[in-house]
């Protein structure tokens, strides 16, 4: 596999640039030192020891490390059952494992009994120009991620290269890499037409793409649900995904459909991988709508046949039974070419279409097998924020006084209009439960979130999964019900990411990788955040570093900004 690039190192295959290197030296001396500074200011469950001699210590009777991590138990991302071990971490990497001498004065943190593993890997998260206002991404590092990966579902930063080197000047708090959205690529040449591309077309669409793989990119994205990805043919898909090829990337996909036709959508993007010779990575695996509850095990058979086949086909998942998205995805696909603004300009104007467009809805209602949006609760719509977390029935019963299905129809098309051009973010309660317990016993199959940044308070009544998913899996999933063991979950959450993206020197513990660790505890971890209260931090997790900087003890942040840039460097 190809070497991940972050521009400051230059050892194991990764690329190194000189100025920035002296730069990223300086300000990592700056941040050890800032580091020992707070951890010695900062309380927390953990026993952190600096020694008596820890400004200037004597003579050294043992190897000399940035920190020790003593008394955990190891799991090494393996699938392995943890061992009792010590590690010691210097320069950022881990240098030694087991029962670790170190010379007096060494800064040690005590974590007796907990689970240490490797830091969480989110290869699905929608992080992309947020992270410049937040670059902590405090509740990813709260749930013990300290990899992503964002531009996924088709959407990312356009200018990948600028992006970049922005964050690596003021400093994020995870390690960061970006996919292609091949939704951005396309608008940016043929906005939101409902149309196949020219020659020309094409060539610039292609262009783009090489451009963001050239900067660093781990691959293209696709939204085939979502304008203007939807309007894509497979052809189109192909052809851009060849462009990955040579820098052997991904291929991720929010696939075409998820409900009646996954079977088909599986079959397109495993087409796309093999046609184009680059691997598949498919998103958020789901079966969505009452009639496909139960079909994980199809959806399953079909990625394993192609697996067997040598295909490189990968998956990833999140611990809930509801999905979230944009309001969009229940009106008609072959309407929304001519933008939010535009539609909601022609549904209020034409009493006619109104009704067309509301008939469509009552469709919709009986294709997803509920009888109506009783699945649909409203995260966060512009205009309307005191409907923010209520199902659709509740909020058409607050406004007009009727939660019939009229009545819902006509509360979905007026939050669209009263949000137009902005986006009517959605919870959708229409998975199955089963389906997601048996997606979580494939060892294969990644954790991850499908999240954003998250603030600590606010109007908006997100998915819990920003602030729970990966408690959630090791709380309910591995204590409570036993669905996988704990080495599996914590191999879900590391390597088995790492490996799909070829992340290189992360997602395990051993000397030599970066030391990006959690420390938590197996019998207290669990997630908080609900349905009605979706900011809830998790509990248990007791101390999380990045690239061997503390960014989280005692479920606080240190503010410490470790966090590397990811490239995927081109073989």
């Amino acid at each position: 596999m190809p070497d991940v690039a972050p521009s400051s190192h230059a050892a194991g295959g990764y690329t190194q640039t000189s100025a920035h290197d002296r730069q990223r030296a300086a300000a990592g001396a700056y941040h050890r030192g800032m580091q020992r500074r707070r951890l010695a200011a900062i309380p927390c469950l953990l026993l952190l020891a600096a020694g008596p001699t820890a400004q200037a210590p004597a003579t050294p009777t043992g190897p000399s490390f940035d920190l020790v991590l003593r008394g955990g138990v190891v799991h090494d991302g393996s699938g392995r059952p943890g061992k009792r071990a010590d590690v010691g971490i210097r320069g950022g990497r881990i240098a030694a494992i087991g029962d670790v001498v170190a010379a007096p004065g060494t800064p040690t943190l005590r974590v007796d009994g907990l689970a240490v593993a490797p830091g969480f890997i989110d290869v699905h998260v929608h992080v992309d120009t947020e992270i410049v206002r937040e670059p902590m991404c405090a509740n990813f590092l709260r749930m013990g991620v300290t990899t992503m990966i964002t531009g996924n579902c088709g959407g990312s930063v356009e200018d990948l290269g600028a992006h970049f080197a922005r964050l690596e000047q003021g400093g994020i708090g995870v390690n960061y890499g970006s996919l292609v959205g091949h939704g951005t690529v396309r608008r940016a040449v043929l906005g939101t037409s409902n149309r196949a591309p020219d020659a020309g077309e094409l060539a610039r669409m292609t262009a783009l793409v090489d451009k963001g793989m050239r900067a660093g990119a781990f691959g293209m994205s696709t939204g085939l649900i979502y304008v203007p990805g939807i309007y894509a043919a497979t052809d189109e898909l192909v052809a851009l995904a060849k462009a990955v090829a040579p820098y052997q990337g991904v291929y991720a996909s929010h696939i075409r459909s998820e409900n009646d036709a996954v079977l088909d959508a599986v079959a397109e993007a495993i087409a796309i991988g093999e046609r184009a010779g680059v691997a598949v990575e498919i998103s958020h695996v789901k079966c969505t709508g009452k009639p496909n509850h139960g079909r994980a095990e199809q959806v399953l058979a079909a990625v394993q046949a192609a697996r067997a086949r040598g295909l490189k086909v990968h998956v990833d998942q999140y611990a809930y039974d509801a999905s979230s998205t944009g309001l969009d995805v229940l009106f008609p696909a072959e309407q929304l070419d001519v933008g939010r603004e535009g539609f909601a300009a022609k549904l209020t104007s034409d009493a006619a279409y109104r009704q067309t467009i509301r008939a469509a809805l009552l469709a919709k209602m009986d294709q997803v097998g509920f009888g109506d949006f009783r699945f649909a609760r409203i995260a966060s719509a512009k205009g309307n924020a005191d409907l923010n977390g209520l199902l659709l029935p509740e909020a058409a019963k607050k406004r007009t006084g009727r939660d019939d299905r009229d009545a819902q129809a006509d509360m979905a098309i007026e939050l669209l209009i009263a949000a137009a051009p902005s986006r009517v973010s959605m919870i959708y309660h229409s998975l199955s439960e089963d389906d997601v317990r048996r997606y979580l016993r494939e060892d294969w199959i990644a954790v991850a979130s499908d999240a954003g940044i998250r603030a600590e308070t606010g109007a908006e009544r997100p998915h819990p999964r920003g602030s729970g998913n990966n408690p959630r899996v090791l709380g309910k999933y591995v204590r409570e019900e036993g669905v996988l063991d704990l080495p599996t979950a914590i191999k879900k959450m590391t390597s088995v990411p790492a490996a799909a993206f070829g992340l290189v020197d992360r997602g395990t513990i051993r000397v030599g990788a970066f030391a990006d660790l959690v420390a938590f505890d197996p019998a207290k971890i669990a997630d908080t955040a609900t349905w009605t209260e979706p900011l809830g931090q998790p509990v248990g997790v007791h101390a999380v570093l990045v690239n061997g900087h503390v960014a989280v003890t005692g479920n606080r942040t240190t503010g410490v900004r470790a966090g590397h840039v990811l490239r995927r460097a081109a073989p």
